[in-house]
């Protein structure tokens, strides 16, 4: 899996569509049986005043954002990843965003969060003929470790009229979901569709069959329960433990969160736009039997052994 942009996406994106491609990687050899990365939680970027309320200041990400590529720029790392949500709720957003991103040394590896897949929704949406909200999931395998990259969006009520039906779709799963009272039946989550989820259960099956320790990427959490969660979360969470996947990173439930199901640990960072002057981000670490979580600012620190 390569890019889910079609030609005319790419266009009306622009370099935008930069963010939305898998990470191109040197080909360099790395130590064998190790592998360190870092993780960026929600930056929600905006030219807006702080949201008190929610504690989020949105104009200091940039700031913060420069801050945490400054830091993880000085250290050997194979890739670093953003868990979703770059920008809050404006096309114009990322224009400044772009500039700050391109600091980052290493391979970036981004997840569609809500907040990116509405504001570039309706930006393709705005386009004549209109363009759907793309798909965004895709794999890399580094050093005997497998990365797979999940896209909640699929099938969300973000998804615009040029999606065809998944915006219906959406609607009937999120009132199913909220008829069964499930605490994930939000608007502002969204779900794996079946597509995906057949390609996602073949990743994993080939992961398995070679060896590969294999961690994955979503924007929504998965367990513990949480009104964040993806809205097809338990179906997810079944998936992974099966295939004793290592570890699920997240962000979108900006206060972090941590659960081990079975053998697969289900890490939530904290968001990066809450806080006048917090920074969190991580550097994590896999080696052999162990997944180390070094946080920074009041990111927690975990060392999870298998």
């Amino acid at each position: 899996m390569t890019s889910h942009l079609t030609a005319a996406q790419s266009l009306t994106l622009g370099q935008v569509s930069s963010l939305y491609q898998p990470p191109q990687f040197s080909g360099q050899p790395t130590p064998s049986g190790s592998v360190r990365f870092g993780l960026i939680a929600d930056p929600q970027y905006a030219d807006a005043d702080p949201n008190l309320e929610y504690n989020r200041y949105y104009r200091n990400s940039l700031r913060k954002l420069s801050q945490a590529i400054t830091e993880l720029n000085d250290l050997p790392l194979a890739f670093v990843a953003t868990l979703g949500d770059l920008v809050d709720d404006h096309w114009s957003s990322y224009a400044e965003l772009l500039p700050v991103y391109g600091q980052l040394r290493h391979p970036h590896a981004v997840v569609l969060g809500n907040h990116d897949a509405d504001v570039i929704s309706r930006h393709l949406a705005a386009q004549s003929p209109a363009l759907a909200l793309p798909k965004h999931y895709y794999q890399f395998s580094l050093n005997g470790y497998r990365f797979i990259v999940i896209d909640g969006n699929d099938i969300s009520l973000y998804c615009n009229p040029a999606n065809g039906e998944e915006h219906t779709q959406a609607q009937h799963l999120l009132a199913r979901i909220r008829a069964e009272h499930q605490p994930q039946a939000q608007s502002w989550n969204g779900a794996v569709g079946d597509e995906q989820l057949r390609w996602l259960a073949c990743s994993l099956a080939d992961a398995q069959s070679k060896g590969e320790t294999i961690v994955v990427f979503g924007h929504y959490p998965l367990a513990p329960e949480n009104e964040h969660n993806l809205w097809n979360c338990d179906a997810l969470v079944a998936l992974l433990c099966r295939y004793q996947v290592r570890a699920y990173f997240a962000g979108h439930y900006h206060l972090g969160d941590y659960l081990r199901v079975e053998h697969t640990g289900f890490i939530t960072l904290k968001g990066m736009v809450d806080g006048d002057d917090l920074l969190p981000f991580a550097v994590v670490e896999l080696a052999g039997d162990t997944l180390s979580v070094t946080g920074y600012g009041p990111e927690i620190s975990r060392v999870l052994v298998r």
